[in-house]
């Protein structure tokens, strides 16, 4: 596979081109050839060397786990998927990337791509939208009518978390940014709390949160939780440190906070291609870059100002 990625951790002066050979075809895998990688705060955060004590990259790496492309070779075993089909899927984090021309990826982890989409509108959606999914379905367990708080609705988590929210019923509501208010309102939000107007308040109780910021804007939206409700967070210590009083705080309220690093899954990425196709999740797509080094270094840069609306998508050409 010919990629772009890194020979060891540091800044992105470190990115550049990797060729090493393509993983042998199993009877259950795809070999996919890659037309579109979606980016996410997870690549930088590998480039940097972030995740070494936790999973076991080896060196070279090709970076990137968001793809949609189409199925060129077909391992004997596999029963739904053939030659020419149009997939979107997110690999095991310590294989190979999908900043790369192709990838062998095990069937069960691919969904067909939704219709309708580009591949750069499908590439943007496997991450984000297992981690919603995973979050908001199997923590949360949202129902209808449920009032759900989401901390960050204008990033790639967050601007598809409002949307599944919506489409599971729930009441929504999210803090952004003045700029972001209407943006977030386009995506279904009912209330939306500008973060830099102060602190956020409201008189809403929510049974349910998703955390996508974590420090001090978690701790100040615990206060608006209901006792016993349930939080989802995808912050971890190395992300932001917790404020000192959030423990005691969470424990008071005897909260159900779970963790969530997104699992590979193409049943959960049919639920998301099920909902693009009902539309009542759509991708959005802001910045597109070429998949090239120069292109992945300033997708990179981007994507760690912590700034970008929605998504970033590498186009192969």
């Amino acid at each position: 596979m010919n990629g772009i990625g890194i020979r060891r951790y540091g800044g992105i002066e470190e990115l550049t081109e990797i060729r090493i050979p393509t993983k042998k075809l199993g009877p259950d895998d795809l070999l996919v050839s890659i037309k579109a990688s979606g980016v996410n705060p997870v690549d930088w955060k590998v480039r940097e060397g972030l995740l070494q004590a936790d999973f076991p990259f080896e060196l070279p790496l090709v970076l990137g786990w968001d793809a949609a492309g189409k199925v060129s070779a077909v391992g004997e075993s596999v029963k739904h998927f053939q030659i020419g089909d149009d997939v979107f899927f997110r690999p095991e984090l310590v294989r190979e990337g999908t900043y790369a021309d192709e990838i062998v990826v095990h069937a069960n982890l691919v969904a067909p791509m939704p219709d309708g989409l580009t591949y750069a509108e499908a590439a943007s959606l496997p991450l984000v939208g297992l981690t919603v999914w995973q979050a908001l379905v199997e923590v949360g367990q949202v129902q209808t009518g449920e009032k759900v708080l989401i901390l960050g609705g204008s990033g790639g988590i967050g601007s598809m978390a409002i949307q599944v929210a919506k489409a599971l019923g729930a009441h929504v509501t999210t803090t952004t940014s003045s700029k972001n208010m209407d943006y977030v309102r386009e995506l279904g939000a009912d209330e939306v709390l500008a973060y830099d107007k102060g602190t956020i308040h409201t008189t809403t109780k929510f049974s349910f949160m998703l955390d996508t910021l974590g420090g001090e804007s978690y701790g100040e939206a615990l206060k608006l939780m209901e006792r016993k409700g349930k939080v989802a967070t995808i912050i971890s210590e190395r992300d932001a440190k917790r404020p000192a009083y959030v423990d005691t705080l969470e424990k008071e309220m005897g909260l159900s906070v779970m963790y969530v690093f997104t699992r590979p899954d193409g049943k959960n990425m049919n639920h998301i291609r099920n909902l693009v196709e009902a539309r009542k999740v759509r991708p959005f797509l802001t910045e597109m870059y070429p998949l090239t080094v120069e292109g992945v270094r300033k997708a990179h840069s981007s994507s760690q100002t912590g700034r970008v609306r929605g998504k970033i998508v590498l186009v192969n050409n």
